[in-house]
């Protein structure tokens, strides 16, 4: 039986916790330190919470260990990854194979993408070296999926939906450049979601002011079916630093499009138990959202950036017919509420509006509006979704079929799992029969009622014909014992990873220079024992010099205009193009035989 995993984000333990209430199987999270959302870090107490909360439904909890180390650092990290090995967090995403030189416990390892997961070659080495998984660059197409399948055996991550960094693999050092504020180290100042003026070598400016690097959010949900197919094991959701009601939906959503394909794959199973009971219908684009893109899924396409906002935009529900005062009159494409959350394009820049109340095609607003007719209006707040997010409530239950037996006057229960975890409990006492046989439907209806626990007593069944008479009470506590049996069974036979140990003789043979990222000895010792000689030091190390590419990219301005150079289309621009804000100047240089984007600092 193969198994699928839905992984979600967690900003801290109550995201964690909606996430698995609305499917996820599995959830990352920050922990105190070196996670590469360095705003969003949790306690060992925090994290073990949303340990025990996930493991009730076999889902599992990853720690994000995904920055590079200094140093001084290493000791620290170490009692960190001992910690979180002993509050049962099933495994660990990292970035700096120092980690791997350390006094680790058997935790699962995962490679960050930020390993620069996109060459066959480099994921092949990560493979040999015993990572159990690989968490693939959102860069990479269908075929590319299918070659990596055949060619590795750890588990395969891919990101389906979120934020994308514009970088190849998130190996981003603008802002690094510009700020000081390393992305490698979850400082990223988010350089491609600022203000750039695009200019030729001649001067002519291209593209002023625009947000030229600012790519659509990913959405794969109509693909999952293809990446099932490809062999994908996890499907993740980016999104540490948004709130629970963000996490909640598109999770759900998500969930749900998976279960429609495990359903009809009797080979397919999900990793987490139980089903979820929500009471709002899942929809992402009534969450925070940039618009959407599949990015390079099966082929190069434009549209890939938003130039006019890097902020959500909502989804577009409205066109302005008239404009009076603070009022509107508009032709809805779906229904407006009240307080909802409008924008619009004006110019170069995003302009929002509140909504006081909405009557049809009338729009009355808290201020007064200043929009032309034929403009489109988009809903970037809705207030009744968001409200009945708040105000709803998901809960996941696990089914469990309870056997009812009355064997030598004793009540003997037999509860089994949608798992096929079974346990017993035999009273100790008797009881006498009892004179009416509504009693056995009784002794049912209290078998039912599993309360606040997480399962669902969906069936009892009364097996024998000699009904007992058992006060309502006494079921009651038999109950609860079974349940409790059940739960402590079930975490007896819950599936543990164990890291095996990993190959030290496999060798690395890729590019050894500053794009690696080593700023600690102990890289550094990883690299050389793994057969590089010469190994340059990191970006952070102090590195940084003129000339360098500061970030690469799959995503191609040129393309995006329209102009790409295999068409000849280029030929109004004299190249290289120039990139520049308040903050600094960037050369743009373009790789067209691997269809690559180049920025370079200057």
């Amino acid at each position: 039986m193969r198994r699928v995993e839905l992984l979600s984000p967690a900003k801290n333990v109550d995201v964690a916790i909606a996430a698995i209430n609305n499917g996820a199987d599995a959830v990352y999270i920050g922990g105190p330190a070196f996670g590469a959302r360095k705003a969003v870090g949790n306690s060992l107490e925090d994290i073990e919470k949303a340990v025990r909360y996930a493991h009730r439904f076999y889902c599992r909890v990853f720690v994000t260990l995904n920055t590079i180390l200094y140093d001084e650092e290493l000791p620290e990290v170490e009692r960190l990854i001992h910690g979180l090995y002993k509050i049962g967090v099933d495994a660990i995403i990292v970035q700096d194979p120092a980690v791997l030189k350390l006094d680790l416990p058997p935790i699962a390892l995962h490679a960050s993408t930020q390993m620069h997961n996109y060459d066959l070659e480099r994921i092949k080495f990560l493979d040999r070296l015993g990572f159990q998984r690989v968490v693939l660059a959102r860069e990479l197409s269908l075929a590319q999926l299918r070659e990596i399948r055949q060619e590795v055996k750890a588990e395969l991550e891919y990101f389906v939906h979120g934020a994308l960094c514009v970088s190849l693999s998130g190996q981003c050092y603008m802002s690094y450049y510009l700020t000081n504020r390393s992305a490698n180290r979850g400082e990223c100042a988010q350089a491609c979601r600022m203000r750039w003026t695009v200019e030729d070598d001649a001067g002519k400016v291209v593209l002023k002011d625009k947000y030229v690097l600012s790519l659509k959010d990913l959405n794969l949900s109509a693909h999952l079916s293809e990446l099932v197919e490809a062999g994908i094991d996890s499907f993740k959701i980016e999104g540490r630093l948004k709130e629970a009601d963000y996490v909640a939906n598109v999770t759900n959503y998500y969930s749900g499009r998976l279960d429609v394909i495990v359903a009809r794959d009797e080979n397919l199973a999900r990793v987490g138990a139980g089903y979820v009971k929500a009471s709002f219908e899942a929809d992402p684009e009534r969450s925070f959202n940039r618009g959407y893109t599949d990015y390079f899924f099966k082929q190069r396409k434009p549209g890939m950036v938003n130039m006019d906002s890097p902020k959500s935009m909502g989804k577009k529900v409205a066109v302005v017919k008239q404009v009076k005062g603070n009022q509107m009159w508009v032709e809805p494409l779906e229904p407006l509420h009240n307080a909802d959350g409008l924008c619009y394009v004006d110019g170069r820049e995003l302009q929002g509006v509140k909504v006081k109340t909405a009557e049809g095609n009338r729009l009355t607003c808290n201020e007064k509006v200043n929009v032309k007719p034929g403009t489109l209006l988009y809903r970037n707040y809705d207030h009744e979704f968001v409200t009945r997010l708040a105000k709803g409530t998901s809960v996941r239950k696990i089914k469990v079929k309870i056997d009812v037996y009355a064997e030598d006057a004793r009540l003997v229960l037999v509860a089994t799992d949608e798992n096929g975890v079974s346990v017993s409990v035999r009273s100790d006492e008797t009881f006498e029969k009892a004179t009416n046989p509504v009693q056995a439907e009784r002794v049912v209806g209290q078998l039912r009622k599993s309360g606040d626990t997480e399962y669902d007593c969906y069936e009892v069944e009364y097996h024998d014909e000699m009904v007992l008479f058992i006060p309502s009470s006494v079921v009651n506590g038999y109950r609860r014992q079974l349940l409790d049996a059940l739960s402590r069974e079930r975490e007896e036979q819950r599936e543990r990873w164990v890291q095996e140990p990993l190959n030290w003789d496999v060798k690395y043979t890729g590019p050894a220079d500053w794009r690696l990222n080593v700023v600690n000895r102990l890289a550094t010792e990883f690299y050389r024992e793994h057969g590089v000689e010469t190994l340059e030091p990191g970006f952070e190390a102090g590195n940084r010099k003129s000339g360098r590419e500061v970030m690469t990219t799959r995503y191609c301005l040129l393309f995006e205009l329209g102009m790409c150079r295999k068409t000849g289309k280029d030929k109004a621009l004299k190249l290289p193009l120039y990139l520049s804000n308040n903050l600094g100047r960037f050369r743009l240089e373009f790789d067209c035989k691997h269809c690559f984007m180049k920025v370079l600092s200057m």
